[in-house]
């Protein structure tokens, strides 16, 4: 494996086959600059190919999952020449862009723990992780029209999410709510007292490594290719991988842990 990435802005932890990855701005909300964002892309072109890491858990340091983009540093890159035909923005958001679509397709399951803000950019990786768990207290929403600016980058996914109908009423209201609220919209799929929520992110992570770590990622694959691909396609694709599934050690071994009633060499 090779050597996790060096990082300012994010807080990472190996414990395992698990990766906490923390938002670490704390005095600002854990709001994205863009240096984060780098450092971002960074951490998921590590994940890509990375199989000892089977769960990613996304968190913020500081009671706070992340305030959005960091408006300061936006506003400044404002005034920055485009003569010459480099548009800043438009390369950071483009970035941020591909980025989100990586983190999409990466094998580990990867969660969301939403405490505190969750705005902007945070409220696109709750609604961009397979599992998300939101706290009561959790605040959320998509202000940037308030800002004058579209959420352009985080849109596609709060629509795969919530629906098209609830996804344009947020964002075309940017209305603010609380994590009950986000959790009837179907932001996340548990719900958890603050307090509480140390003991649903490990009772969920656990879960997760019960599973077979090929198996998740290859399920995970086959869920993402829906209405993407001709269903032909996803068919074909199906039938392929349960083969290769079945036949792998990872598949034997499950399957004659059942037959012995014991469990899998991959839990622990």
């Amino acid at each position: 494996m090779s050597e996790i990435p060096q990082c300012e802005f994010l807080l990472l932890e190996l414990d395992g086959g698990r990766l906490n990855l923390n938002f670490n701005r704390p005095e600002s909300r854990n709001a994205i600059n863009n240096q984060m964002g780098e450092e971002l892309a960074a951490v998921v072109n590590w994940l890509e190919g990375n199989d000892d890491v089977r769960v990613v858990v996304v968190r913020g340091v500081g009671g706070h999952f992340c305030a959005g983009g960091d408006i300061k540093e936006r506003r400044n890159m404002a005034d920055e020449d485009t003569s010459g035909g480099k548009d800043p923005i438009m390369e950071r958001n483009r970035t941020a862009g591909l980025a989100f679509l990586k983190f999409e397709n990466l094998p580990q399951t990867t969660i969301s723990m939403v405490e505190g803000s969750a705005f902007g950019g945070g409220m696109g990786y709750a609604c961009l992780t397979d599992i998300t768990i939101l706290t009561k207290g959790a605040r959320m929403g998509m202000p940037e029209t308030t800002l004058g600016v579209a959420p352009a980058q985080i849109a596609p996914y709060v629509v795969k999410r919530l629906g098209l109908t609830r996804a344009r009423q947020l964002a075309l209201t940017a209305e603010r709510f609380d994590g009950t609220t986000a959790y009837e919209y179907g932001v996340g799929q548990y719900l958890c007292e603050d307090v509480d929520a140390d003991k649903i992110l490990d009772e969920v992570v656990g879960k997760i490594l019960n599973c077979g770590p090929r198996a998740n990622a290859a399920t995970k694959a086959i869920m993402l290719r829906v209405g993407t691909v001709a269903v032909e396609d996803v068919i074909g694709f199906s039938a392929q991988t349960f083969s290769e599934l079945n036949r792998s050690d990872e598949g034997l071994e499950g399957q004659t842990a059942f037959a012995e009633k014991r469990k899998p060499a991959w839990q622990v």
